[in-house]
């Protein structure tokens, strides 16, 4: 039964329906050598058929030119789905699809490690920065209904101070692969941001150019985000890449990590 239920949880793209690898080409000579699965599971990920980025409250963002495709996942409506909590998401959501649920787990602000295994059998009682366990009366389905509300207690407790400070470690910008994340974070309550790298290619002299994803404040869509200095999709990275400037935000090379999980 947990079998159908994953299977019915993996995003299922229809013939109409396009993902980073059918809408985007890529520039001459360069070609994806990332090929694992979750190089994979990021690339073939479903965007949506209409290229609007919708905020938790139903209102639509202003595109200034800013992205160029949009995600195709429920994020709620609640205030919740900001940055960071899309550089979880797509993880989260490979894992779950992988069926890895013993590696479900994020670290709230607090320092508390929510696992979902846990979750099935416990409610989180939060009390300020203290955090416990409080027995079910009736043990969860392990689904992806139960998945979704882990998840938004994830996003909830959880920021980019969080995710950097416990639950990744940093990468040296020219081993950087699909799946890590450029971040800056402050400790609450200043806020911070973070884009996931989704897809990278490389050419025969081994440069590299990434396409980056994000969503903001308040909460919004996952977009992959327009290069401003070309107007297209892909961000170069070389040895001498000291900035990354996003239409919205501009970070340091040293600014990459990857999830530990």
């Amino acid at each position: 039964m947990k079998k159908i239920l994953l299977l019915l949880f993996i995003p299922l793209v229809s013939f109409s329906q396009e993902n980073i690898e059918t809408k985007f080409t890529l520039d001459e000579d360069y070609e994806r050598t990332y090929n694992d699965d979750y190089s994979v599971f990021l690339r073939e990920f479903p965007l949506k058929k209409t290229n609007v980025v919708k905020y938790h409250h139903g209102g639509n963002k202003y595109n200034d030119n800013i992205w160029a495709a949009v995600f195709d996942y429920d994020i709620g409506t609640g205030n919740l789905h900001q940055c960071a909590d899309a550089v979880i998401f797509m993880r989260a959501k490979y894992l779950y699809t992988k069926g890895l649920i013993d590696s479900l787990q994020y670290t709230f602000v607090s320092g508390f490690k929510a696992k979902y295994l846990d979750y099935l059998s416990y409610q989180y009682k939060v009390d300020g920065n203290k955090v416990s366990l409080v027995s079910r009366n009736e043990k969860l389905k392990e689904n992806p209904e139960t998945f979704k509300k882990w998840l938004k207690e994830i996003w909830m407790y959880s920021n980019t101070w969080s995710i950097e400070k416990f639950d990744s470690y940093e990468v040296g910008l020219l081993d950087i692969k699909p799946g890590d994340f450029f971040i800056r974070s402050y400790p609450p309550p200043k806020p911070g941001h973070a884009v996931k790298v989704v897809d990278v290619v490389s050419d025969p002299r081994g440069f590299k150019k990434v396409m980056l994803s994000q969503s903001y404040m308040p909460a919004q869509e996952n977009h992959i985000l327009i290069n401003p200095l070309n107007n297209g999709v892909w961000f170069k990275i070389s040895s001498s890449t000291k900035v990354i400037k996003t239409p919205e935000y501009t970070f340091y090379s040293n600014e990459l990590r990857r999830f530990i999980n």
